[in-house]
């Protein structure tokens, strides 16, 4: 009677420890998918605003609007919030966020020339050529990892993936 209740505790037992792993293998998945997910947004949110709005010959216009400083303060804080996005990811991937602060760094310089009425095409001409730069390097790592948020995760959190191994690459050419 013992043999035969214990034969049954331990394959509850089993049962139950088979169960938890199941349970907890399906939180971390979703805790991956839901992470890729972030970094992917973050990327096409990225390659958005600088298809869209980060053109320097728009800035200077609206710097010269009487109230432009505000929406152009607005513009540094997107940049600022997508760098620090950046910054929060893996060792080498958080060298974008060094890339976006750079950019809004030349924004500031654009920003300063502009008020003070200084010539600016140099700031202008290494604006478009950052923006151009990021835009194929940013799609270039959304084509790597496509619509999977879990191929996005396994990219973004391994230092040695072939997304992070490019970002280091690049960023030492962008260097």
């Amino acid at each position: 009677m013992k043999a035969k209740k214990s034969k049954y505790l331990i394959i509850f037992v089993l049962a139950a420890l088979i169960l938890l792993n199941i349970y907890q293998y399906n939180k971390i998945s979703d805790m991956e998918k839901e992470a890729g997910l972030e970094f992917q947004r973050t990327v096409r949110d990225s390659i958005f605003l600088l298809e869209n709005d980060a053109d320097p010959t728009i800035w200077i216009k609206i710097l010269n609007e009487e109230d432009g400083e505000f929406t152009f303060a607005s513009h540094l804080g997107e940049l600022s919030n997508l760098s620090r996005q950046y910054h929060m990811m893996n060792g080498k991937i958080s060298m974008l966020g060094t890339m976006w602060d750079q950019l809004a760094d030349r924004y500031t310089d654009l920003a300063i020339s502009v008020k003070n009425g200084r010539d600016y095409t140099q700031t202008e001409e290494e604006i478009n050529k950052d923006r151009e730069f990021l835009v194929m390097f940013l799609n270039d790592i959304d084509s790597i990892s496509g619509e999977s948020e879990k191929r996005y995760y396994r990219g973004f959190s391994d230092s040695k993936s072939k997304t992070s191994n490019m970002v280091w690459r690049e960023y030492k050419k962008y260097e």
